[in-house]
Parts: C-alpha cells; structure tokens; sequence
C-alpha cells in the first residue's frame, strides 16, 4: 500500500516527535516536511517535559496528537516512556525509537541501528539521517494499518470519539506493551 493511501486510511494528521538530539530533530524536520503536501502537521520536542506539555495542551484545545515518536533517553535514561504514557493517555499512539549501537560506525555488520517499539523493527542507520525518520515512520504507519497496532489504534479512536477523555486505564495497558517489548 502507497503511503498516502496508509495515511489516508488510519487518518493521522498530527504527528509529535520527541528526541534532545538536535541532529536527530533536525533530520526529523527535513523528512516530516515532506509530509506537509499530505496534510499532516508535525510538531517536535527537544525534551520528555516539553513532549508532556505539548500533548496535553494540544489534547486542551481539541488538537490532539494522532501519534507520538519518542527517544527512549532524554532527561533520564527511560524518560520516553513518560512521553510514551502521556500520549496514551491523551489517546495518541504512541511508539519509541531508539538508538542501538550507535557507536559503531555506520556500515558495520553490528550497527548502528534504531529500534521502533512495540514494533520491535530494526531500522539500519542513526536517526541523523532523514531517510532513517522516513523508514520510521513508514513502519508505523504500516503497523497501525494493517498490522498487530491496527486494532489497538482503532479502539483508541472509537474511545477518543465516544468518551472524548483522557484515560489514565488506556495508558497502563497500553504501556505494558512497550514494558514488554523493551524489557
């Protein structure tokens, strides 16, 4: 399936990235304009306390985040699950991309590489480079239309739609996910 009909069918429209790497932000900013044409809008924090504020003011004033990408590390080494609850919790799925590896030069046979979870999908390179964000993001957006996502992010919006609250119950079992996942 192309990427527009993916984005199409889930209907995301507002992406939040979150990584206090400013190589990694700025190369999350050269692949994600690319995306404006296709009507999606994505805002980006430098820190996990910025991506917390971000999602609940946007959630405040009805402009939620569809989906959030988050580094693992930031303020804390496991800060991003903070930014991951927060926006389960505000009903954006929510994901964790993390570097592994990423001091072995590139081309190596054992990295770099960037792990996308839950996915759990190894994406080859460092998130430096614009054409890691874009394989990033084509996975989720693969795993939230047809794969094992599909019917989480469905429910989430059926609850977004019927209840139209934030859901600190959402977030819990949501997380678990990822706890699993990241061990």
């Amino acid at each position: 399936m192309k990427l527009e009909d993916t984005i199409a069918k889930t209907e995301i429209k507002k992406i939040l990235v979150a990584d206090d790497t400013t190589a990694n932000i700025d190369a999350a900013k050269q692949y994600f304009s690319t995306l404006e044409k296709l009507g999606i809008k994505v805002d980006f924090a430098a820190s996990a306390n910025e991506a917390k504020d971000k999602i609940r003011n946007a959630y405040e004033k009805n402009e939620k985040y569809a989906m959030v990408i988050t580094d693992l590390s930031m303020e804390e080494p496991k800060s991003g699950m903070d930014v991951a609850r927060e926006g389960f919790k505000h009903l954006a799925y929510s994901m964790i991309a993390t570097g592994f590896n990423y001091d072995v030069p590139d081309g190596h046979h054992h990295g770099p590489i960037t792990n996308l979870h839950p996915l759990n999908e190894r994406i080859s390179g460092k998130k430096d480079k614009p054409e890691v964000w874009e394989a990033i993001f084509s996975k989720a957006m693969d795993y939230l239309a047809e794969g094992d996502g599909k019917s989480a992010f469905a429910a989430m919006k059926r609850f977004d739609k019927y209840i139209g609250q934030p859901s600190d119950g959402i977030a819990e079992t949501m997380m678990m996910m990822l706890e699993i996942d990241l061990g």
